[in-house]
């Protein structure tokens, strides 16, 4: 299937590592021309050329000047954009103590402000570009949103849901689509040497962990004009969770 992204240009924030990288590699492989966005330019520099994108910016996310100076930016190398992925947020870490024993309040704060105001200002920042052709927004969010026991991972990844919404009430009408996915636990480059997580990880529907390359086909889709139809929409990539019903 022709996704209709050959020539198209595309951001994708966080793409130097996990989920984002991964849906980076597969926009250049339909034919999209990519910049990656992050804060450490070493590897930034590392995986764009490792994937034949065609730049790379650096910014932190929580820095509104940083961020509209790098959209700018990804928009001279481009000549114009087409697709914002927002990806780039704070890593989700194990062990953590659940509930308010293990709530703390600086941290819940950086997380709402790199992930859901952080998506916020790039999405801001790019709008205008993305107006002028239509184009595509998608958010990475996570299945934490449908669950309880991590407050601050509930409610950045909530948090995400309802920017989403929001902006594609009002992109819509400007050809501009917002889409918001939930991955689950998913294999990247970062863990697929740990047996552990790989077991966890297979604990869904279908018996096996789903790898980032996975979850960045459907991110991918959901960029391209085939997928612009589901605005709006948030879309699990978990492998099923078995026993819950969403409608």
């Amino acid at each position: 299937m022709d996704l209709g992204l050959s020539g198209q240009g595309a951001l994708v924030t966080g793409g130097n590592r996990g989920i984002g990288r991964a849906v980076a590699a597969a926009l250049v492989r339909e034919g999209a021309q990519v910049v990656l966005l992050g804060r450490d330019p070493e590897s930034l520099e590392a995986v764009r050329r490792e994937l034949g994108a065609q730049g790379a910016v650096v910014a932190d996310t929580t820095d509104d000047d940083a961020v509209r100076s790098a959209v700018e930016s990804a928009v001279g190398v481009l000549g114009r954009l087409d697709v914002l992925v927002n990806c780039a947020a704070p890593r989700a870490l194990p062990g953590q103590v659940p509930g308010l024993a293990g709530l703390d309040d600086a941290g819940l704060l950086r997380d709402v402000d790199t992930k859901v105001l952080g998506y916020l200002r790039a999405t801001r920042a790019a709008a205008p570009h993305l107006r002028e052709r239509g184009g595509a927004v998608v958010n990475i969010s996570g299945m934490n949103a449908r669950a309880t026991g991590a407050i601050a991972g509930s409610v950045r990844n909530i948090g995400v849901v309802a920017l989403t919404k929001n902006l594609a009430d009002e992109l819509g009408a400007d050809g501009v689509a917002v889409s918001c996915v939930h991955p689950g636990l998913t294999l990247t480059e970062r863990n697929e040497g740990d047996r552990e997580y790989a077991e966890s990880a297979a604990r869904n529907a279908l018996g096996r962990p789903v790898t980032a390359a996975e979850v960045a086909d459907l991110v991918v889709f959901l960029a391209s004009p085939r997928g612009r139809l589901a605005n709006g929409a948030v879309v699990t990539a978990d492998g099923g969770r078995p026993g819950t019903i969403w409608a």
